[in-house]
């Protein structure tokens, strides 16, 4: 009269589906991983192929590849790729991003340091500490904490943060902070700008 369903663990929580797209004449694939939008994950996730989080994971999350690992939903935990890329569009809590590429945050980062060898991108919320070859603020950032750069810092008109910043110099192997490092409020000199007190 009614028959069993076998449910597999990967159609209720991660879902693995491959895009093709064309690049160039040849065609490429490339595997995601989904946690859809509804799911709760408690428990460390260790990838090999691109992560896509709608859902919550409370946890760390982790590759050894060049894994890209995109939050949507929310995640409380570090986040750790070898060679990819990480983007924060929901947010991420209590924890700390290590990329060997670029690090985007367009929701809210609130937690320790994001440590990116390429750049970081910051258009949303953060409190915390980045590290980075390059950093760049967009207009719609607001935040605190310190920003440590080796060749490149940009921070757009209507940026509201306050942070210490440091031009990381390397010399004989060691990482040394110039001396010029200032804490600045960039929220106070854009109403003493317009006149507004």
């Amino acid at each position: 009269m009614f028959k069993i369903r076998e449910t597999k663990k990967e159609e209720i929580n991660v879902n693995n589906h491959e895009n093709v797209f064309a690049e160039g004449t040849s065609k490429k694939t490339q595997k995601i991983n989904t946690i859809l939008k509804g799911s709760k994950l408690t428990g460390d996730i260790n990838i090999n192929y691109d992560l896509e989080l709608s859902g919550e994971v409370e946890g760390n999350i982790s590759s050894e590849e060049n894994s890209n690992i995109v939050i949507k939903g929310v995640c409380k935990g570090n986040i750790t790729t070898k060679e990819g890329n990480v983007e924060i569009e929901g947010e991420l809590l209590k924890g700390d991003i290590s990329a060997g590429g670029d690090v985007k945050i367009t929701g809210k980062f609130n937690g320790g340091m994001v440590k990116a060898k390429g750049r970081i991108t910051a258009h949303g919320e953060f409190t915390g500490k980045f590290e980075s070859n390059e950093i760049e603020i967009g207009p719609n950032a607001r935040g605190k904490g310190e920003l440590l750069y080796k060749e490149y810092i940009s921070i757009a008109k209507g940026a509201q943060i306050e942070a210490k910043i440091s031009q990381i110099h390397e010399e004989q192997g060691e990482v040394k902070k110039s001396s010029d490092a200032k804490v600045i409020s960039l929220e106070r000199h854009i109403k003493e700008a317009s006149g507004i007190t």
